[in-house]
């Protein structure tokens, strides 16, 4: 009886020891991922950093942390500020930052900083409000680069003493208040407005006096033309005149020109008197037996009126191409 209780108390035993190895076995390694580290400590006290790969630890003494990550991570975030002229403006950014490669930045950043996000939240929001009440609206969406920049820096700055590696900053917004969009959109549009009634305004201004240097041309060419008849009249005449002196002796100047006038009066008789028209039904003439040399005298000198008139209008562009 009694060797049947030592044989199963040995044979526990031995259970017991292999289950015990087994445990110790699987307790005395890890493993690591890639892109990875693990805080390896002992009793609470730090002993290594794991690197991705097959580790191994001391069972029940050593404790191997959750991984910490290595890849890059992207935090998102708003910032309400304002400018130098105290206009609101929402400061949109995306910032991305990693822990360094290497042991003793992995150790700042475990034991170091709990909750990294909130501590880049904090100097993002602290940069932007340092930067941007410096600047005007207009600045501000021009140049969000130079308030990433300067964001960067001051993240760099102060992140690296925890281990991380600020990569790169984008500031993706910069939106002010909707009430300041919709005035400047006002704005805008009272400039453009103001700008297309000045245009308008010009155009008129040009379309008269293009029209006032059209009617005077016009009226300097008339001038002319009437000129030019009145030439031509007087050439006719001269050669009428000297004609009927030579065909005629003994004949004057001046008779020839009486003939010429009461000839005039004859035809402008038979134009008014034919034309039914314009209604032409009676003609006064006088009757007096003066009138026919009252008649030539008034023809003649209106002819002689309107041949000096005729050249005085002549001269006019000239006198003006001298006035200039």
């Amino acid at each position: 009886m009694d060797s049947i209780i030592a044989s199963v108390a040995f044979s526990g035993l031995i259970l017991i020891a292999v289950v015990f190895g087994l445990v110790t076995f699987f307790k005395g390694w890890f493993t690591v991922d890639q892109q990875t580290r693990r805080v390896v400590t002992r009793f609470g006290r730090f002993v290594r950093v794991a690197s991705p790969g097959f580790s191994f630890k001391v069972p029940f003494v050593d404790a191997v942390s959750a991984p910490v990550s290595l890849k890059v991570q992207q935090l998102e975030l708003s910032e309400l500020t304002y400018t130098d002229k105290g206009t609101s403006v929402t400061i949109s950014a995306n910032v991305q930052y990693v822990i360094d490669d290497n042991d003793e930045a992995v150790k700042l950043a475990f034991y170091k900083l709990a909750n990294p996000e909130g501590q880049i939240k904090s100097h993002v929001s602290s940069a932007i409000r340092a930067k941007v009440p410096t600047m005007t609206l207009e600045s501000v969406q021009a140049n969000q680069a130079a308030i990433a920049s300067h964001v960067k820096t001051e993240l760099t700055a102060t992140m690296s003493a925890y281990g991380y590696t600020i990569t790169d900053v984008l500031v993706t917004k910069a939106d002010p208040d909707a009430s300041v969009v919709s005035a400047n959109n006002a704005k805008y549009a009272s400039e453009q407005a103001k700008t297309t009634a000045e245009n308008l305004a010009a155009a008129a201004y040009t379309k008269v006096v293009k029209a006032a240097e059209a009617d005077a041309n016009a009226m300097i060419e008339h001038g002319r033309g009437i000129a030019g008849e009145r030439k031509q009249i007087m050439a006719g005449l001269e050669e009428a005149i000297t004609s009927f002196e030579t065909a005629v002796p003994g004949a004057s100047a001046e008779t020839a020109m009486r003939m010429v006038g009461l000839q005039g009066w004859f035809d402008t008789l038979n134009k008014m008197s034919s034309n039914a028209s314009d209604g032409t039904k009676v003609i006064f003439v006088p009757t007096g037996p003066g009138a026919i040399t009252d008649m030539a005298d008034q023809i003649r000198n209106a002819l002689i009126t309107g041949t000096e008139a005729a050249k005085d209008v002549s001269r006019l562009p000239a006198a003006a191409k001298k006035a200039e």
